[in-house]
């Protein structure tokens, strides 16, 4: 008797405690370098360089990268509302000349320096309004995944692409998932 009691004040008790947010605060992660050390949503940016690398390799990668429903893939699965609220607004802060490297996408990697300061989101839209300029006569406007959106992310949240080769994180993803 005396813990049906005590369930029924500690239920009461968690009640009248104001409950922690499920996702991480927007006052906390207001830097894009500040995303990508998060161990959430740094990992999660992680699975999205993961699925925009193996997208044609991995058949989780493929449905994961086919469910987002925003045009940059910052959406579900990958992250929730609030989650895509706060890399979008991210402040973009990487010393992004430390992260140019002549990977093919030097015509991004000339504008990328110029983003420091500005939001993740105002940065991506920039970056592809100028790439989409300098490629239309070509014909083909779409950036790659693997080649352009990769790379692009990666610099923007100071990751190294090698870490998505590491066991520690494969094996995650394997038992995780996102």
């Amino acid at each position: 008797m005396g813990k049906k009691k005590e369930k029924k004040k500690s239920k009461a008790a968690d009640e009248a405690q104001p409950q922690a947010p499920t996702s991480t605060p927007s006052n906390i992660l207001t830097t894009s370098s500040a995303v990508g050390a998060d161990p959430t949503l740094g990992y999660k940016v992680r699975v999205l360089l993961y699925d925009f690398l193996n997208v044609t390799k991995d058949n989780n990668s493929e449905k994961r990268i086919n469910c987002t429903t925003d045009e940059h893939y910052i959406s579900g699965p990958y992250f929730d509302n609030t989650q895509a609220a706060i890399i979008k607004a991210a402040t973009v802060d990487v010393d992004l000349d430390r992260y140019t490297e002549d990977n093919g996408t030097e015509d991004l990697d000339s504008v990328m320096v110029s983003q420091k300061g500005q939001s993740f989101e105002d940065a991506v839209r920039a970056l592809l309004s100028s790439f989409i300029d300098k490629r239309r006569a070509s014909g083909d406007v779409r950036p790659c995944g693997p080649h352009h959106l990769a790379p692009m992310y990666a610099k923007f949240f100071g990751i190294d692409m090698e870490e998505l080769k590491e066991a520690k994180f494969l094996s995650r993803l394997r038992r995780s998932g996102i």
